[in-house]
């Protein structure tokens, strides 16, 4: 058995810290002192907070729970948003901008990010369109969900129960999944 790299502890002592206090409440010090390094070394090895939120953030982003077979593909992507922002749990859709926007090379992260995301929602829906524009129109729609949800605290259940959330907004989504004309 081989021992692990000292990045490796470092994140994985990062992700139960991130998904327990959020990337805001989390700082390189408490990941420092979980994995037993400096913040120094953390810094040195992961880059920045930011990268290194993004390196220990789950390899999906959140859309295990779309593998569901019991509706539709778009309304399950919009269901498990909605349902995380209920449970108040990670979301990868709404923090995403934020981790491109302050990562040191923004270009790299954009481009890292996207091939990720599209590539896994093109797997998911059978996307073949070119340059995979209807996965394109998905990660738009859902980041514009989740980021409404969670930065903006847009239709909150009160105003507009979850059920009908997932209902009107997973139809939207849908429609982009099965448009032959993309």
């Amino acid at each position: 058995m081989t021992e692990r790299s000292t990045r490796e502890v470092i994140l994985d002592a990062a992700r139960p810290l991130f998904a327990e206090r959020g990337f805001n409440g989390t700082t390189i010090r408490d990941v420092a002192e979980a994995a037993g390094v400096s913040p120094a070394l953390v810094m040195k090895l992961t880059g920045s907070k930011a990268e290194l939120f993004q390196a220990a953030a789950p390899d999906s982003p959140g859309l295990a729970e779309a593998v569901r077979h019991d509706e539709p593909v778009g309304y399950r992507m919009v269901r498990a948003v909605v349902e995380r922002r209920d449970s108040d749990d990670y979301e990868f859709w709404a923090v995403a901008p934020f981790l491109v926007r302050e990562a040191t090379d923004p270009a790299v992260a954009r481009a890292r990010t996207s091939e990720r995301v599209v590539g896994r929602i093109a797997a998911l829906i059978g996307d073949r369109s070119a340059g995979t524009a209807r996965s394109q129109m998905v990660v738009t729609l859902l980041l514009g969900l989740a980021g409404s949800l969670r930065t903006f605290e847009m239709l909150p259940p009160d105003v507009i129960p979850s059920a009908t959330l997932i209902e009107t907004y997973g139809r939207l989504v849908q429609a982009v999944v099965d448009d032959p004309e993309l």
